[in-house]
């Protein structure tokens, strides 16, 4: 094979690589924003679910005083 003939194929070769390295780059672009979203979305739910939390602690202790009121109410109706 002539020299012509191998520097021809180089060529190609490093084109195709080239493209194959742009499509990658494109890829690991997407990957990075659809982390980003999944990283923002993880953090709102952890929030919510932390805020829920204490809600769902609040209203706990509220069913207890209430509990104890009545019962003390009832207690004083007997």
């Amino acid at each position: 094979m002539d020299d012509n003939k191998v520097a021809v194929l180089l060529e190609d070769l490093r084109a195709q690589f080239r493209t194959f390295g742009e499509g990658l780059q494109l890829l690991n672009d997407k990957i990075d924003r659809v982390e980003q979203k999944l990283d923002t979305h993880i953090e709102e739910n952890r929030r919510d679910f932390e805020a829920n939390r204490l809600e769902h602690q609040q209203l706990m202790q509220m069913v207890k005083e209430l509990d104890r009121e009545v019962q003390v109410e009832i207690k004083r109706v007997k």
